[in-house]
């Protein structure tokens, strides 16, 4: 398929034209007619959307090709069109979306041209579309462009970086997008790994627009930087040709657009933002006791431990190991007694073995993916051969989702708060089938694995989680969450993804190496992945396979906490890499870098609670809130308030930093407080203990000081309130916060959402509700610190602990003080 259709040149006869007199109305859609020179006819479908997006098809006359369930959310509103015509055209607007419209020009090769505010910005062009359509081939291409851009991001996942580069010139293949267990990838490379999210951006310093195919077979995609229309040619193995196409005009409008497509993550419990270790593997409960006592007795925060198949009775999930895990129960007391959580793998491989009730029970109901014969396909994987759970199945889907409750899977309680999904690409240990499912696989409706491949993941995560995005329960969406009554959070970890993934679990980067390439492109992957909807993106610190010098160690840890999700990892092969085990100067930089995440946490929960509001990244580029930075993979923006620039350098005394836009910037991680000009780039120095960032002028940082072992610890802990004064000496944050474990936050909106706003002229910290119930919660701040600059452009600090009257700030309860609100729902806390 791709040899064939890289370089293929279509003559006119191939070349489909639009009959634009002969257009008609079903509902909301507008329906063109396409036909060429061979007697090849086609209907192009297109839809005006909500929020300034589009939808097109490409559909044959008989059309049989497998279109995606489970991806796009259900509520996705359509706009009634109007359409006008000419000879030649046909415009397609509406009254509902007065700054967007399609113009359909009849060619050939037709071309379907997408306007925001009279200004061309995405470009369908008819002349490398291809629909083969016979027993042997559904395959099909088209090409996207993107007016007037300067870069093209996404794609994800690879380990590339942050703008994609041209693919036609001969300087490498082009992205594939196949969900593959390709451990040990090598770094900057356009191979496919173990996620596909088939969304890509266009971008200027002027307008964003963005391109996304609801499709999950395997395809390549091709990138092309010519004139002012850089392109992406995609080449698909199967399925529907369904393409949305995000007018923006802005980054935040394309990831907002993106995400109202597919939806956003869920809201985690406090604790998943914490640091995790986690090991290949933990081979006894003393061992994982034994881990949580000694990062105890170093003085290293841990909100989780992962039991990796070291408690599985020999790859035989919903077991127990019946030698090393003899008394699980005890084990999991012994953890949550330190206000630890624990987080269990889970694959989806299933031991051929009748001594094993989930392989005699999904056997007897037929759950498992077949051959083309109808009998069920076995390979090998960790328990030796296997089968594989039909996800398709609505059925089997509830089966398997029931296997996580507490009476079927004994020995669990609570304490193990999620589970990890992994090796489901889904991995297979044959060589000649790219160590994963082939294409002509059965699933259930007879639908095969080329037409679906990209999405199996996603089915076996939606099995067990709550989708708060709809503040409701899918019937499938049974295991963790009807375990806990709907009333916990869960949190769920998954090697392979696809678009809509975001909904039910947080994603790593897989099996990546301990090296500088690595580390740098961690940054990159996940800003990516955040531009992508999938926002708890994290990177396997220290990296998975060999040895991380001391250096990139200490590096990765000090990258690692401004990355969403922050786990270590490794090998069984490798060194055993603790925290602990290093020597005290190497633990003191990795405790700093720990306790610094800790901080910060009320911060990343704040955002992580926006991000459900709004679809907004965690973290992102430079070029997401200043749209001139192009091209900055070592560089990130965690909200709109802090900037951090890992060192991803060896052996340097000092990095280049960019500071974006006309901001003050405040270093932090130094304890200097020196300030920095925006628009400008300087070198900063830098030793082994420090990796600079930065805190803009005009923000107010929540954090929590005090040093616990935990996020359980942190829980009734009072705020420290951080407020850098911007050049006119004002500032504005936003604090948020509930009971950290439940849905209440959605169910019964239990929770404190405030704008904090500083007054310079009266020294006072104005607290404005913005949503939210408080009720039941108490709330204190214990300090007040304000960073501005003086005459002399020095930092000037002052901190204060009391109001003006004298009173300690750590008496005011602020839940009491938003009881008593003025009128306009606010009040004030004058130092």
């Amino acid at each position: 398929m791709l040899r064939k259709f890289r370089n293929q040149v279509l003559d006119e006869n191939a070349q489909f034209f639009a009959d634009v007199s002969d257009v008609s109305s079903v509902l909301n859609v507008i329906n063109v007619p396409l036909a060429n020179g061979n007697g090849d006819t086609l209907t192009l479908a297109l839809t005006i959307l909500a929020e300034h997006k589009m939808r097109v098809k490409v559909l044959e006359p008989d059309h049989r090709r497998y279109e995606l369930v489970d991806v796009l959310l259900d509520d996705i509103e359509e706009y009634p069109p109007s359409v006008e015509k000419t000879s030649d055209e046909i415009t397609i607007t509406s009254s509902h979306a007065e700054h967007c419209k399609v113009v359909v020009r009849k060619g050939p090769p037709f071309v379907v041209e997408f306007y925001h505010e009279g200004r061309l910005e995405v470009v369908l062009n008819g002349d490398r579309l291809v629909m083969e359509n016979t027993d042997t081939s559904q395959a099909f291409s088209f090409a996207v462009e993107f007016e007037g851009s300067s870069k093209l991001y996404g794609l994800a996942h690879h380990s590339y970086q942050l703008a994609l580069k041209e693919t036609t010139d001969g300087s490498s293949d082009p992205f594939r997008l196949k969900n593959t267990d390709n451990w040990g990838y090598d770094a900057d490379s356009t191979t496919a790994l173990y996620g596909s999210i088939p969304a890509i951006y266009g971008h200027s310093a002027n307008f964003t627009s963005g391109a996304f195919l609801h499709n999950a077979a395997q395809m390549f995609v091709d990138i092309t930087y010519s004139g002012n229309r850089p392109s992406a040619y995609f080449m698909v193995e199967g399925g529907s040709l369904d393409l949305f196409i995000l007018i923006g005009p802005t980054p935040k409008d394309v990831v907002r657009q993106y995400t109202s497509l597919t939806g956003v993550n869920s809201m985690p419990p406090a604790w998943a933002l914490g640091y995790h270790q986690n090991r290949y593997t933990y081979w006894t409960q003393e061992e994982v006791k034994e881990v949580v006592a000694l990062m105890d007795a170093a003085d290293f925060p841990l909100d989780v431990i992962f039991l990796d198949d070291g408690y599985t009775n020999g790859n035989r999930y919903f077991q127990w190991n019946p030698e090393n895990f003899t008394d699980p129960l005890e084990m999991q007391q012994n953890v949550s007694a330190t206000g630890r959580h624990m987080i269990a793998v889970s694959d989806p491989h299933v031991a051929v073995d009748e001594n094993y009730f989930m392989y005699v029970e999904g056997k007897e109901l037929d759950f498992y993916v077949k051959n083309s014969d109808g009998s069920d396909f076995q390979d090998y994987s960790w328990p030796g051969l296997s089968v594989w759970v039909d996800f398709l199945n609505p059925a089997a889907r509830d089966w398997y989702g029931n296997l996580f409750l507490y009476e079927h899977f004994q020995g669990t309680t609570e304490t193990i708060g999620g589970f990890w999904n992994d090796m489901n690409e889904p991995s297979i240990y044959n060589d000649t089938i790219e160590r994963t499912f082939h294409p002509e696989l059965v699933h259930y409706g007879q639908v095969t694995n080329r037409e679906i491949h990209n999405i199996y993941g996603l089915l076996h995560q939606n099995i067990y989680q709550i989708s708060l995005f709809f503040l409701q329960v899918k019937a499938t969406n049974k295991g963790l969450a009807i375990r806990d009554n709907y009333e916990k959070r869960v949190f769920i970890l998954s090697r392979s993804h696809f678009a809509g993934s975001q909904r039910y679990a947080a994603v790593w980067t897989g099996d990546n190496i301990a090296d500088w390439p690595h580390l740098r492109n961690s940054i990159s992957e996940c800003l990516t992945f955040n531009l992508l909807g999938t926002v708890m993106c994290g990177a396997d610190v220290g990296g998975f396979f060999t040895n991380p010098t001391d250096e990139i160690f200490q590096r990765w840890y000090q990258a690692a906490i401004w990355i969403p999700y922050f786990r270590a990892h490794s090998n069984k092969g490798t060194i055993r890499r603790e925290p602990y085990l290093y020597p005290e100067e190497i633990q003191a930089v990795l405790r700093l870098a720990v306790k610094t995440r800790y901080k910060h946490i009320p911060y990343w929960y704040l955002l992580m609670f926006e991000h459900t509001q709004s679809g907004d990244p965690l973290i992102r580029p430079l070029f997401y809130s200043y749209p001139e930075y192009l091209e900055y993979d070592d560089h990130l923006l965690l909200g709109e308030e802090i900037l951090a620039r890992p060192v991803l350098e060896p052996e340097v005394s000092e990095v280049a930093v960019t500071f974006p836009g006309s901001n003050l910037w405040y270093r932090v991680d130094d304890d200097s407080w020196k300030i920095y000009e925006g628009a400008s780039e300087q070198n900063v120095a830098v030793n082994i203990t420090t990796s600079p960032f930065f805190y803009r002028g005009g923000s107010i940082i929540v954090r929590k000081d005090i040093e616990r072992p935990s996020t359980t610890q942190m829980a009734d802990d009072p705020f420290q309130l951080y407020v850098t004064l911007d050049a006119n000496n004002n500032a504005e944050g936003r604090i948020y916060f509930d009971d950290h474990v439940s849905l209440e936050f959605s169910t019964k909106e239990s929770y404190y959402y405030s704008r904090l706003i500083y007054d310079y002229a009266t020294n006072g910290v104005k607290f404005e509700t913005i949503s939210g119930n408080p009720e039941g919660f108490n709330a204190r701040i214990q300090s007040i610190v304000v960073h501005q600059q003086g005459e002399n452009k020095e930092t000037v600090t002052k901190t204060y602990t009391t109001t003006r009257d004298g009173t300690p700030l750590e008496n005011i309860d602020i839940i009491q003080m938003h009881k008593l609100m003025q009128s306009d729902n606010s009040f004030t806390l004058y130092l």
